[in-house]
């Protein structure tokens, strides 16, 4: 009895040990099968060769060890939907919205919109076109004058009347009788020629004026050429803010979607007891920053918006594409000798100070020349005629020179005008010195945005990893949803400060071309290849 007692027994631990090792196979085929759902690492989505920060699947935070269900491995990531909407999807048009086949197109159009209507621009054309009347004005100097005039006279004055019959050639011989001379009565006469005045020798004040309208019509272009490119520059900054805007813009959204997606799993561990309340209030107070950077970019977004259709002279909320390509910045290597030579070679204001200077020179001789002698050839004819239909006709052929023996306004003329060419020359210097100082700053300013776009644009992939890794530590239970939203807080951080030093490289590039002179028409379109997103 005692034998069959303890077989029994043996039998009993033998079936329970067999059936919790099939338990424990179970729960561990289990896990593993839980395991592979869950992804492993984020589908990234970057924009082409700026490599953003949101990259990162949406996820969830918990204190415990428990981890969060995994989501469904077959949809794509809510930041990737994103990039592609965003690249994908165009802005609602109005009327007023620029068109294009790319953002190179939009980009050139919004430009030339902004030149047709920059009032500046239109200044220094009619400041152009004025000194081309200057120029015809002075050359009139070489022609003849041709004046005519009429007259009627009635007087019974004994001087007048003898001279109007005499003119007349209307005498009788009663009319020389020694009353009618006293009292010759009531005379009628009426006078009308011609008088021409020929130019001979006017002190070389024509030819030094005509000399001193083309030095003039030479600094007027070169004024509206510097001109045209203050407007360029000024185009190519709103652009750059417009575009940089919107990306800003974009990457605010993209990783609060993503913090929101995270918040929305945590809340609903917390209510199933599953993760600290503490953890998910701190994590969405980080995620309300977020929100906050957004509200800044779209406000930025705007004013760019309008700043760029004001400039165009369209209204001031007009839609235009945005292109969704940001450069990658290319380094520009030129020592500063090598600009500043460039500058001294190209900049129109300069060249148009000069023509400046010489058309002062020519000014102050023009004012020594005043002291030679003017002569004139002239000519007149004249019909003098009481009836109108007879009378007497004459003419007068002669030359006049005169010549001023004694002006005391010359000597001070002159000062004045060597003194405004000494003024003139001493702007030429300072501009100068300006013009190498400003390029110094500008190089600097291009080379600082560089390197600092090299920097973060590696401690923008070190964030990217950041959130990556943060992402999988929070769903194995070993971080915070606090943790995760600080990570994506962080990586948007980086994100904004890698695009702004890329803005802050396009703008110094710009200014650059621009101070050294070279941003002209040809050199927009190659900056218009690269801020439109085309290769």
């Amino acid at each position: 009895m005692a034998k069959k007692f303890v077989f029994t027994l043996a039998f009993l631990f033998f079936l329970w040990l067999t059936d919790r090792g099939i338990g424990q196979g179970e729960s561990a085929h289990n896990f593993k099968e839980t395991e592979k759902s869950t992804p492993s690492a984020p589908v990234s989505s970057p924009i082409p060769s700026t490599s953003p920060i949101a990259q990162s699947t949406p996820s969830s935070s918990q204190e415990s060890a428990i981890q969060p269900p995994a989501p469904n491995s077959s949809v794509a990531p809510l930041e990737e939907q994103m990039e592609m909407a965003y690249k994908k999807s165009p802005p609602i048009l109005s009327s007023h919205t620029f068109h294009g086949k790319g953002g190179k197109a939009v980009f050139i159009a919004v430009w030339k919109k902004i030149l047709a209507h920059y009032p500046e621009l239109k200044k220094k054309h009619a400041k152009l076109s004025e000194a081309i009347a200057q120029k015809a004005l002075a050359e009139s100097g070489y022609y003849p004058r041709l004046y005519g005039w009429a007259d009627s006279l009635t007087s019974d004055n004994p001087i007048l009347g003898f001279m109007m019959h005499l003119t007349e050639r209307n005498f009788t011989a009663q009319d020389f009788n020694i009353h009618n001379l006293n009292h010759p009565g009531t005379v009628s006469n009426q006078n009308a020629g011609l008088l021409a005045i020929f130019p001979i020798f006017d002190a070389m004040q024509t030819i030094d004026s005509v000399k001193a309208a083309k030095d003039a019509i030479k600094a007027r272009e070169e004024e509206e050429r510097y001109t045209r490119m203050e407007a360029s520059l000024l185009s190519i900054d709103a652009w750059i803010g417009l575009l940089f805007a919107d990306a800003e813009l974009f990457k605010a959204m993209s990783q609060l979607e993503a913090s929101k997606t995270d918040l929305n799993e945590a809340l609903q561990l917390m209510e199933q007891g599953l993760v600290l309340g503490a953890d998910f209030f701190m994590g969405r107070s980080l995620a309300a920053s977020i929100e906050q950077s957004k509200n800044g970019y779209l406000a930025r977004k705007k004013v760019a918006l309008v700043t760029l259709n004001t400039l165009a002279g369209t209204p001031a909320e007009a839609e235009i594409a945005i292109p969704k390509n940001l450069p990658r910045p290319k380094k520009i290597s030129k020592p500063l000798s090598s600009w500043v030579q460039e500058a001294i070679l190209y900049r129109s204001d300069l060249a148009a100070l000069r023509h400046q200077i010489q058309v002062q020179r020519t000014e102050v001789k023009r004012e020594k020349d005043s002291i030679m002698p003017n002569v004139n050839g002239f000519a007149s004819g004249m019909l003098d005629s009481d009836n109108f239909t007879t009378g007497g006709r004459s003419y007068t052929v002669g030359v006049l020179g005169t010549m001023a023996l004694f002006d005391p306004s010359r000597d001070p003329k002159i000062k004045r005008a060597k003194a405004e060419e000494e003024q003139l020359i001493h702007e030429e210097s300072v501009l100068k010195d300006n013009i190498q100082t400003k390029l110094a700053q500008a190089i600097t300013d291009l080379e600082t945005a560089y390197r600092d776009s090299e920097i973060l644009y590696h401690s923008m992939n070190d964030a990217i990893q950041a959130i990556v890794m943060t992402r999988d530590l929070y769903r194995e239970g070993r971080k915070t949803i606090a943790d995760l939203i600080q990570a994506r807080t962080y990586g948007l951080q980086v994100e904004i400060s890698y695009l702004e030093s890329v803005a802050r490289y396009e703008s110094s590039k710009a200014k650059l071309f621009f101070l050294s002179g070279q941003l002209d028409d040809y050199q927009v379109q190659n900056l218009a290849n690269e801020l439109g997103g085309e290769e």
